[in-house]
C-alpha cells in the first residue's frame, strides 16, 4: 500500500509539472534515447536504394534525433541472424541489399558509418541486437532472396525453434549460446561501440516444443511444468550472463541492457510484480525472462522495460508501472521504453501524453531516462508531440547518467579557456586539451559547456549545462548571449560515459575594464603604525557588469613613512578585468630627533673634583614625549629627560636614551661618561709624574692632601693623576 501511494503521489507530480516548465525541470543527466530499427526497414534503410542514397538517408535521420535532443542512438544491427556488417558469422541483411548475403555494391559498412555518424552528433552508439530471432515468419521462408544459404535456417536447421510462425535459435542449445556469443564478441572486438543493447524477443508466446532440447540437457531441472518453466528461464540466464563476461573481458567500457516487454510479472505483493492485470503478457512467464535477476546480479547495466501504455489505462498503468521499475532498479540504470507509435490512438490523444509520462520518469530516483520506440514516429510528429520535445523537454541538453560501477576514472581538465566577441554579439570560447591519455576512460570524446552568474556555479544546477560538443573540438560559441548580459563560463572534459573532469578555471564575456575614481586619504600613526582600506581611498570606481573586490598596493604604514604616500588602487570587476590608479595617503605622526648632554664632558676622576654627572636629553622640534635609559646601573632614574649618573668605580660608560613620540615613533641618542680613579689609602691622594701622556699617564703615588699644594706651587713634576 506504501508503495502504491508513492506511485499515486508521482503520479499527482509529474501531472503538475506543465509543458511550459519542462525545459526548467530538464535534469542534468538523462538518457535520451530512439530505437532506428532495420527490421522490415521499419525506420531505414530501403534496399532499393543506392548505398550513397542510403547514407544519405541514415544522416538525415541521425540529424532528426540530434535535433530533437536525444542523446543516444540504438541501432538494429542484427535482426534475424543477419547482419547490418560483414560478417563471418552471419549473412548481409536482406532488407540492406534486397538479397540476403549480398554484399552492397559498391562497399561499404552500415555499422561503421552509423557509429562514426553518431558520434559526429555526440550521440552514443548502441548496437540493437535480437539474440534468438532467425525467421520472422515462416511463409517467406522458402523465399531465397530473404534467406541465404549461409543463413542458420540453412546451415543448422536443428538449431530452431518454431512457436507459430517464428522460429527462433533454440535457448535451450549450448551450441546456439555459443554462436550468438561469438557474434556479439566480435562485434565489440571490431567496433568501438558505446553499448549492446538486447531486445524483448526471448522465447515468444505459444506452445513450445523443446523436449529434445531438455533431455539433452535437463542440468538438474524436473520434468514438471515448472521445472521446465525454470530451465527456459536458466537457458536465457547463461546467455546473459556469458554475454556480460563476454563483454568485460573484451572492453570493459561497453554497456549492456536489455529492454523486455513492460510488465515482469502481475502481482499485488510489490515484492513480486508490478499492480497490473493478472491477464497481462508478463515477460517472466510467457517470455521466460527473469530480468529483475539480471539487473540484480548485475548481468546487465540497465534494463529499458517498454512501457507502453498510457497514464491512467486500466489494468497496465504507466503511472504504476514506472514506479515499480523504479523500486527494482537495484543500483543499476532503468530507462523506460516509451510508445511513441501510439500517439493519435485510443487512450493517446493528449499532445502532453509523452511529456507527462517523461516527467514522472524525471520524478523518480531510480529512473535515469527513457528510449522511444521509434524514430518514424517521431519524424511523424503526431499532435506536434516531437516538436513539443524538440522546443521544451529536451530543449536543454544533458549527459549521459554516469555507470559508477563500471569505473570512475576521468579526464584530466582543460586548460588556457578563454573568452573572445564573436560575431553578432556572440562568445567564443577556447580552450587547451587535456593530455593524451592510455586509460580508455581517462581519454576525453567530448566537453561540456556550462554558463552561470557566479563565478563558482553549482554545475548541477538546472540550466547550468549550456551544451555539449559533438567532439573533442577546443572551441564553442554561444550565439544565445542577450546585448547586455554577461556570464561566467567554465568548461569540463568528458569520457566515454561522459564522467567529468574537474572544471577549468571561469572566464566571462565582460571583456571591458573597470572604471577607476580615487580620493586622497589620511591616516595618524598609533604605536608606530596605520593601516588604510581600500574603500577609503575609493572615489566611486564603477564598471559596467560589477565590481567584485578593491585591493591595494600597500595598506599599513610606519613611522619611516610619515609624510604623502602614494598607493595604487586596483579594481577586480565580476569579469576578472582589473585596472588600477594611483591614490595620495597623507601619513600624520611625528619622528623623535634625541640630543644628550653631559654635565661633565671630560668625564670624572673619582676622589678628586665632581664625583657625579648629569645626562640631559631634549628633542630637536620638542616632538618626544617619553624617553627611556638604559642600562640603567648608576642612574638616578631610567625615564624622563634628566637623570644622574654617579660611578662607583673607574671605566668607559656608554648609555642610550630613547625617545618616543606621542605616535609611537621611536629614535636613540647615545652619550659616553670616562670615569677614573685618584684615591689612595689613608686620606692620601694619587699623584702622577706629568711625564706621561693622558693614555699613560706614568708613574702614581700617593702623598698628603697638603703635600699635592706644596709640589704644585713648587712647580714638581708631580700632579694629581689626569689633571
Amino acid at each position: 500500500m506504501h508503495k502504491l501511494l508513492l506511485a499515486a503521489a508521482a503520479t499527482m507530480l509529474a501531472a503538475s509539472i506543465s509543458h511550459a516548465g519542462a525545459q526548467e525541470a530538464s535534469p542534468k543527466r538523462e538518457l535520451r534515447g530512439v530505437w532506428i530499427s532495420t527490421h522490415l526497414s521499419l525506420d531505414w534503410p530501403n534496399r532499393l536504394q543506392t548505398p550513397a542514397q542510403q547514407r544519405a538517408a541514415l544522416a538525415a535521420i541521425l540529424d532528426h534525433n540530434k535535433a530533437t535532443g536525444m542523446n543516444a542512438a540504438f541501432f538494429q544491427v542484427r535482426s534475424q541472424a543477419d547482419a547490418m556488417y560483414p560478417s563471418a558469422y552471419e549473412p548481409w541483411s536482406y532488407y540492406l541489399t534486397n538479397q540476403q548475403g549480398s554484399a552492397p555494391a559498391p562497399a561499404w559498412d552500415p555499422l561503421q558509418y552509423a557509429l562514426e555518424e553518431t558520434r559526429k552528433r555526440g550521440l552514443e552508439f548502441h548496437a540493437w541486437i535480437n539474440p534468438y530471432r532467425a525467421v520472422a515468419n515462416t511463409a517467406s521462408e522458402a523465399n531465397n532472396a530473404q534467406y541465404a544459404p549461409n543463413h542458420v535456417s540453412r546451415t543448422h536447421p536443428e538449431w530452431l525453434l518454431q512457436v507459430g510462425t517464428v522460429k527462433i535459435l533454440n535457448p535451450g542449445l549450448p551450441q546456439v549460446r555459443e554462436h550468438v556469443v561469438k557474434v556479439i564478441t566480435d562485434i565489440v572486438e571490431r567496433y568501438d561501440v558505446d553499448g549492446i543493447h538486447f531486445d524483448d524477443y526471448f522465447y515468444p508466446n505459444g506452445a513450445i516444443n523443446d523436449d529434445a532440447a531438455y533431455q539433452a540437457d535437463p542440468r538438474g531441472f524436473p520434468d514438471t511444468a515448472a521445472g521446465r518453466a525454470d530451465w527456459r528461464r536458466d537457458n536465457i540466464d547463461l546467455l546473459i550472463a556469458r554475454v556480460n563476461d563476454s563483454i568485460r573481458a573484451a572492453k570493459p567500457w561497453v554497456k549492456f541492457g536489455v529492454s523486455p516487454s513492460g510488465i515482469y510479472r502481475s502481482s499485488t505483493d510489490p515484492a513480486i510484480g508490478s499492480p497490473t492485470s493478472s491477464g497481462a503478457s508478463q515477460h517472466y512467464l510467457s517470455m521466460f525472462a527473469d530480468t529483475r535477476k539480471w539487473i540484480r546480479e548485475g548481468w546487465v547495466d540497465y534494463l529499458a522495460p517498454q512501457v507502453y501504455w498510457y497514464m491512467g489505462q486500466a489494468g497496465s498503468d504507466y503511472s504504476l508501472l514506472v514506479p515499480w521499475w523504479n523500486d527494482n532498479a537495484y543500483e543499476r540504470h532503468m530507462y523506460i521504453g516509451i510508445a511513441d507509435y501510439k500517439m493519435n490512438t485510443a487512450g493517446w490523444t493528449d499532445p502532453n501524453q509523452i511529456n507527462r509520462q517523461i516527467a514522472l520518469n524525471r520524478s523518480l530516483p531510480g529512473i535515469s531516462g527513457q528510449i522511444h520506440f521509434r524514430h518514424a514516429f517521431l519524424q511523424g510528429d503526431l499532435l506536434g508531440y516531437r516538436s513539443s520535445l524538440m522546443n521544451a523537454t529536451y530543449k536543454r541538453p544533458a549527459l549521459l547518467p554516469l555507470m559508477p560501477w563500471k569505473g570512475t576514472a576521468t579526464p584530466s581538465a582543460p586548460g588556457a579557456l578563454a573568452a573572445s566577441v564573436a560575431q553578432d554579439n556572440a562568445v567564443q570560447l577556447s580552450w587547451d586539451a587535456p593530455a593524451e591519455a592510455a586509460d580508455e576512460m581517462e581519454k576525453t570524446r567530448r566537453y561540456a559547456i556550462y554558463r552561470g552568474e557566479q563565478r563558482d556555479m553549482d554545475l548541477d544546477a538546472p540550466g547550468a549545462l549550456l551544451a555539449a560538443t559533438d567532439a573533442a573540438g577546443t572551441v564553442f560559441i554561444d550565439k544565445s548571449v542577450e546585448a547586455g548580459k554577461y556570464y561566467y563560463y567554465t568548461v569540463t572534459a568528458l569520457n566515454r560515459h561522459s564522467a567529468e573532469s574537474p572544471r577549468a578555471a571561469p572566464v566571462s564575456n565582460d571583456f571591458e575594464p573597470p572604471m577607476v575614481r580615487t580620493r586622497p586619504a589620511s591616516v595618524t600613526l598609533a604605536n608606530g603604525a596605520a593601516s588604510i582600506t581600500a574603500a577609503e581611498v575609493d572615489g566611486g570606481s564603477s564598471d559596467n557588469w560589477g565590481v567584485e573586490s578593491l585591493s591595494l598596493s600597500r595598506a599599513s604604514f610606519s613611522c619611516a613613512d610619515i609624510g604623502i604616500q602614494s598607493v595604487a588602487l586596483t579594481v577586480l570587476d565580476k569579469g576578472g578585468n582589473t585596472a588600477s590608479g594611483e591614490a595620495s595617503v597623507q601619513v600624520n605622526g611625528v619622528q623623535p630627533q634625541p640630543l644628550v648632554a653631559s654635565s661633565a664632558p671630560q668625564g670624572l676622576t673619582l676622589g678628586y673634583g665632581p664625583q657625579s654627572v648629569t645626562l640631559t636629553v631634549s628633542d630637536k622640534d620638542g616632538a618626544a614625549a617619553e624617553y627611556a635609559w638604559s642600562p640603567a646601573t648608576g642612574l638616578s632614574s631610567a625615564s624622563g629627560p634628566v637623570t644622574t649618573f654617579t660611578p662607583t668605580g673607574p671605566g668607559t660608560f656608554s648609555f642610550t636614551v630613547q625617545a618616543a613620540s606621542a605616535q609611537g615613533c621611536y629614535a636613540q641618542a647615545s652619550v659616553t661618561v670616562p670615569v677614573i680613579d685618584a684615591r689612595c689609602e689613608g686620606g692620601k691622594v694619587a699623584v702622577c709624574h706629568k711625564t706621561g701622556s693622558a693614555s699613560h699617564p706614568g708613574q702614581q703615588i700617593c702623598v698628603a692632601p697638603e703635600a699635592v699644594e706644596a709640589h704644585l706651587r713648587k712647580g714638581s713634576t708631580l700632579g694629581v693623576c689626569g689633571s
